[in-house]
């Protein structure tokens, strides 16, 4: 029995791929990464590949993270992935500018602008007043108000990673 395309591009191609520059998942993307089944089971073919080249993750949360920046665009490159904890993948986001915080979330309702606005009119406009000019719940801005949401700006008073 031959083994799938994905299977052999794995072996044959990835696996020996020498190059620094990036290796792009010839085959169709999931929200920008490849899919690969190995067997019964589907992996991220990035997860995949690393699992072959640096073995077993050093923990049961153990993410691939893509050194390149570019894990959403299909890299396999095995030089480009390495174990890292969830926390040291979303830092890596944030340095390449791959993160989903703020206006690049799917679900944000604010702008930057907005949160910006809406620190700065902390104690002075009573949080329901505030909710109802930018069309959000009160709760959105208590949690923009005590930190919990926009957290990174500096307007927040304490910048997390």
């Amino acid at each position: 029995m031959t083994a799938a395309p994905t299977i052999r591009f794995v072996h044959e191609v990835a696996l020996a791929h020498e190059g620094d520059e990036c290796l792009m998942w010839p085959f169709s993307l999931t929200d920008g990464y490849g899919k690969i089944k190995d067997g019964e089971k589907w992996f991220g073919a990035h997860r995949y590949i690393c699992l072959l080249v640096h073995g077993e993750p050093p923990s049961a949360n153990s993410q691939a993270s893509h050194s390149c920046g570019k894990g959403d665009k299909g890299c396999v490159n095995p030089h480009h992935l390495l174990w890292k904890t969830p926390s040291g993948n979303q830092s890596d986001r944030l340095a390449h500018g791959t993160h989903s915080r703020g206006e690049r979330s799917g679900t944000a309702k604010l702008t930057e602008q907005q949160a910006r606005e809406i620190l700065r009119l902390k104690g002075k406009i009573p949080q329901t007043s505030l909710a109802k000019r930018y069309g959000v719940a009160p709760s959105t801005i208590g949690m923009i108000h005590n930190g919990t949401n926009w957290f990174w700006l500096p307007e927040a008073g304490r910048a997390k990673p």
